[in-house]
């Protein structure tokens, strides 16, 4: 009566031994499933980006508005060493080769008290503490030290630190250029800051060196002796500020947030398990998935392809059909006992069910649509809610069939109702068969249960003793896929009479444009039309 085809491959066979941790990539997540579940969730992608690139621009703004405006100019000295050669009665002044020690005495020399003093008594130190950006630290140290003295040297020591601070001192690659480098609140102090320190450079290297004799005649001919310094560029103004400009800094932010939002969300699909796709979902349950049932909800974007209601109507007709042929392909009995289930409740398990026995009616085949899931609402033009006595009392002995079934005997659709009480009815099912069958010739060609969701294995094992083939109902990024592993372990044998999957309430941007456009053809159809969902 089964088929129990052992070419099929097993439904979890090798996943008993797999970890509580199961690794995705181990678990059928490769690389062709990832790029179907980031083409299905571009719509994701999109919107993770555009999120975070709007938080960059805000966090570029507050940049912008918090850090302090500064602007820098740069002078530059020249240092160059002579020295007195002696050629017969002649003596002759010479450059000789400026060694790197002399260079780098002389970048010492700028950050030394003395020249900073020198500074400090031309600019002010009102006028230090005014225009020059001051850190953190500087803030705590002048403090401290005010707190602790209200003496001038105090002031003093803070004002030099500050100039130290703001300062640069650099030599210019390989030559015997320095570049000495001031910054200041505005363009002008920045400018004055850097020849002030220059200056006191100079000033303080021709004061050390005049204090060598104190004979006129004799520092005349030795001024040009030994190393010196000279000033061959003075700093001007700079036309702007310190730091990338405002637009720079907004793009900068922008596409870092948005390449860190489109990393979050591809970790997050990486990771996720729940299932998105029909690829994913093969190779987590190794039963084939038939495809995407669209989401139909209210206010829903349906794409206009010729007709959103039509569009949907052959996306369903077609995945529904594909699970008819799959059943036919593998059953010969008469009638078909067919079991729609879910891994959870509110998947769309029922909803399904009924279009495919509505599609199958329509097709001319007798179908009975029984309610075995408690509490489950289908409700359609020829079918009615259950009000009454039903399935319940029907395999209890306490109705006739005929008294329970809903519908006309001019429609191919019939409808049986779960009943009023609720029991058991792991020992009743066999008898359903009886009743169906009605003697010699079947009532129905095909009986479509809506069974409980997987949630409630005995329930659907029981229902086992009567259903040969089985449909699992998956919603789209909700049932994730250990909940699948474990609800099909849960099923025991029974797991090996599914015939497939189907996941519903999928969003249309996770369908190509080639397949809307295919199901858009055969909507303007009238051919198609006919085979769309009833």
């Amino acid at each position: 009566m089964l088929d129990s085809t052992n070419s099929r491959r097993s439904v979890f066979d090798a996943g008993e031994d797999r970890s509580a941790m199961g690794e995705p990539w181990r678990d059928g997540v490769d690389l062709r499933i990832l790029l179907t579940k980031v083409r299905q969730q571009k719509r994701r992608m999109r919107r993770s980006v555009l999120v975070g690139s709007i938080i960059g621009l805000v966090g570029g703004m507050s940049y912008d508005l918090v850090r302090i405006p500064a602007y820098s100019a740069s002078s530059e000295l020249l240092i160059s060493n002579t020295t007195l050669q002696l050629s017969g009665p002649d003596a002759v002044v010479t450059q000789v080769l400026v060694e790197n020690s002399l260079i780098q005495s002389a970048i010492e020399m700028l950050k030394a008290s003395k020249v900073l003093d020198r500074v400090i008594d031309r600019m002010g130190v009102d006028n230090i503490e005014q225009v020059l950006p001051k850190s953190g630290s500087i803030r705590r140290f002048a403090s401290w030290l005010t707190s602790a003295s209200d003496r001038e040297s105090s002031r003093r020591q803070a004002a030099a630190a500050l100039v130290r601070y703001n300062t640069s001192v650099n030599r210019v690659g390989a030559s015997q250029v320095i570049s000495v480098q001031g910054r200041a609140l505005n363009a002008e102090d920045a400018a004055r800051l850097a020849n002030e320190l220059a200056a006191a450079f100079v000033q303080e290297q021709n004061d050390t060196n005049a204090v060598v004799t104190t004979s006129a005649a004799l520092r005349e001919r030795i001024r040009v002796l030994g190393p010196t310094a000279r000033i061959i560029s003075e700093a001007v103004a700079p036309n702007s500020r310190d730091g990338p400009a405002l637009g720079i800094v907004l793009g900068l932010a922008a596409a870092l947030g948005g390449v860190l939002g489109m990393t979050i969300q591809l970790a997050l699909i990486s990771f996720g398990r729940r299932v998105c796709s029909a690829e994913q979902l093969v190779a987590a349950t190794g039963v084939e998935c038939f495809g995407y049932l669209p989401r139909r909800r209210r206010g829903g974007t349906i794409p206009r392809y010729g007709g959103g209601a039509d569009l949907a109507s052959v996306l369903g007709g077609s995945i529904l059909r594909r699970a008819r042929l799959a059943i036919l392909e593998r059953s010969e009995r008469n009638p078909h006992f067919v079991g729609v289930t879910s891994v959870g409740s509110g998947e769309g398990k029922t909803f399904l069910a009924r279009s495919w026995a509505r599609l199958i009616a329509h097709d001319g085949s007798r179908v009975l649509l029984v309610d075995a899931s408690p509490g489950a609402a289908v409700s359609a033009k020829s079918v009615r809610p259950a009000k009454g006595k039903g399935l319940h009392e029907l395999l209890r002995g306490e109705a006739n069939l005929v008294d329970v079934v809903q519908g006309d005997s001019g429609h191919n659709l019939h409808f049986l109702p779960s009943g009023g009480a609720v029991c058991s009815l792991d020992m009743l099912w066999l008898g359903f068969v009886e009743l169906i069958n009605g003697g010699h010739d079947p009532l129905y060609d095909w009986i479509v249960i809506d069974l409980p969701p997987l949630a409630t294995p005995a329930d659907v094992r029981s229902a086992g003793q009567i259903v040969e083939d089985f449909l699992i109902v998956v919603e789209w990024d909700r049932t994730s896929e250990r909940q699948l592993e474990q609800a099909f372990r849960d099923l025991g044998p029974m797991r090996e009479r599914i015939r497939g999957t189907v996941i519903n309430k999928a969003p249309w941007s996770s369908f190509d444009s080639v397949t809307l456009e295919q199901a858009a053809r055969r909507a303007s159809r009238p051919k198609w039309n006919d085979q769309s969902v009833p």
